[in-house]
């Protein structure tokens, strides 16, 4: 009953219990046990007669130092005759936290998931690969601080920086994993942030032990943060020094001596789009002795994960649309292996009946968490008053109304595209008229009044292009005049153009400044800024070049330009 009694001589017997169990509870334990405990007490001990052995020697236990001063972090203790280990991953949630935005199961599900194992298991893992931290104004107005607090509710024992988790800038990045490990349940780790001279900026691994079997996680986020996040967010901070570099297999094989089962919780991505190639694949080729892989970054989509050098890689894809999977059976000896590895999709845990996972353990509904929504509610509140706050005063109407920006040139549609121009650092924009959403009334702005025209969640995107390249872009876009498009170019570029002339033959001069750009020139390459959606092929935008960097999001930065252009009164 939690009831705790302790002898001290002289007849002395001190009971501890629980707040919650009522005292005369535990002065019935007394009366129960008191002729047993007197006689007990009071009984005298016959003196013990010394017999003479040959002394044994002192067999002491090697304590072990971890490199950086890890301590391992207890999750489980028992099952030492064998148990299984279950690890569940999400990367590149993008902010995703209610259920249903772009598809994702949202927090609340996912903590029910999580509070429904740990009713059955202790034995659980719960990791995140990155680009976590940003995406959504639930996110972003709090700089990430929403999700870092979801995140320790639900019980996450760790997640790697990925790129766009540096979009508050670095320093708030790392006092976002000082208040982890000061507060929270889980830490964030890397194992190649590093300042210019090379030393670590981060944790670089954490241990966790589950009834004596340790599991070191080591994070890794991608070298490409440097073009793939807004420069400016990473000013003194490294990826691939040579210490990293060098030290890479040889820190892996340290994991292997200080730990059972060594995870990799990457946010690198099995597609080579940035400027160092890097990918899991090429990581897990190189490196022997990693056991799982835990990828983000490439949105890929890997039910099951592929093996790479003797590597389980695996990944969920994006906004948690899956929850990741990884069943390890670890053995009395000391020995695992990975035996499953699957995801359960977002449709799942919104309707059990449609799958076979939830079901094959007998859930027939996956409740929302009281805890993660009675959270979201009061910050919601809170955000709904920033976006009240005025933000601009302007004296013009702004026009964004869908026939306009979908046909022409606006005075708003310019005045976003200058804004993504400078602060991209590009040589100009184009942007899709479809990603303008509303108009501005001369007056004060208030920034709820700046997500209605940009809501859409667009990261401004720099790309190399060509001028032809810059010529086929208008001409698709310019292709459906007089028809209202989506896809329509909106451009600070100056554009002589024909809608009565063919399609495909309608731009005839496009200005870049006083310089005109040649039709035919396939050599010369230029700067574009755009979203990270045309970027991609959205609108069939297929003629942008490779990415060269990724920045902030478009609403947060065309408020910004209106805020300094024309200051709130």
């Amino acid at each position: 009953m939690g009831v705790i009694y302790t002898l001290e001589g002289e007849g002395k017997a001190v009971f501890t219990y629980l707040e919650e169990i009522a005292p005369e509870t535990v002065e019935k334990e007394l009366d129960v046990l008191v002729d047993d405990l007197i006689a007990y007490i009071t009984t005298p001990v016959a003196p013990s007669v010394p017999v003479a052995e040959e002394p044994e020697a002192a067999v002491e236990e090697e304590e072990i130092v971890y490199p950086f001063g890890v301590e391992p972090i207890v999750k489980a203790e028992g099952d030492t005759d064998g148990f299984y280990l279950y690890i569940g991953h999400t990367n590149d949630v993008h902010g995703r936290i209610v259920t249903g935005e772009d598809g994702s199961m949202g927090y609340s599900k996912l903590d029910s998931l999580v509070k429904m194992a740990e009713s059955v298991t202790d034995d659980i893992l719960l990791l995140d690969a990155g680009d976590t931290l940003h995406g959504t104004n639930l996110a972003n107005m709090f700089e990430g601080q929403t999700v870092l607090e979801i995140m320790d509710m639900i019980g996450y024992d760790a997640m790697v920086p990925g790129n766009h988790d540096f979009n508050y800038g670095s320093d708030r990045l790392f006092e976002a994993a000082e208040w982890a490990e000061e507060n929270a349940s889980f830490r964030i780790l890397s194992a190649n942030i590093t300042d210019e001279d090379g030393y670590l900026l981060m944790q670089p691994y954490q241990i966790y032990d589950f009834n004596g079997f340790k599991v070191c996680v080591i994070g890794i986020s991608t070298p490409d943060t440097k073009t793939k996040a807004h420069p400016k967010y990473t000013v003194g901070v490294e990826f691939m020094s040579d210490a990293v570099l060098e030290n890479a297999q040889n820190a892996i094989d340290i994991a292997n001596e200080i730990a059972d089962f060594v995870i990799v919780l990457g946010h690198i991505g099995v597609v080579p789009d940035g400027d160092t190639g890097l990918t899991s694949e090429i990581i897990c080729q190189s490196l022997d002795g990693i056991d799982l892989f835990i990828d983000g970054h490439s949105h890929t989509v890997m039910d099951g994960g592929e093996v790479v050098n003797g590597t389980l890689i695996v990944s969920t894809g994006q906004y948690l649309n899956n929850l990741g999977i990884v069943e390890v059976k670890v053995n009395a000896d000391g020995s695992a292996a990975i035996e499953d590895a699957f995801l359960l999709p977002a449709s799942e845990v919104l309707d059990p009946s449609s799958g076979d996972i939830l079901r094959s353990f007998g859930v027939t509904e996956v409740p929302d968490s009281a805890e993660i929504d009675e959270y979201i509610e009061a910050k919601q509140a809170e955000l709904d008053e920033m976006l009240g706050v005025v933000v601009a005063n302007i004296p013009m109407n702004l026009n964004g109304e869908r026939a306009d920006v979908r046909t022409k040139k606006t005075n708003l549609s310019s005045l976003i595209c200058e804004a993504m121009t400078a602060e991209s650092g590009a040589d100009f924009t184009i942007m899709n008229g479809g990603g303008i959403r509303a108009s501005l009334a001369a007056g004060p702005v208030t920034l709820g009044d700046v997500n209605n025209v940009l809501p859409f969640t667009n990261i401004i995107t720099v790309c190399a292009i060509t001028p032809a390249d810059v010529y086929a872009a208008l001409e698709h876009g310019y292709s459906l005049l007089p028809e209202q498009n989506g896809a329509f170019s909106q451009t600070d570029l100056k554009v002589v153009y024909s809608a009565s002339a063919p399609v495909g033959e309608r731009i005839k001069r496009v200005y870049l400044g006083d310089t005109l750009l040649d039709r035919n020139d396939t050599e010369t390459t230029y700067k574009v800024a755009t979203n990270d959606f045309m970027a991609a092929g959205g609108d069939g935008y297929t003629m942008f070049g490779r990415v060269l960097t990724e920045g902030s999001m478009l609403n947060e930065v065309f408020c910004d330009y209106l805020s300094e252009n024309y200051p709130a009164l």
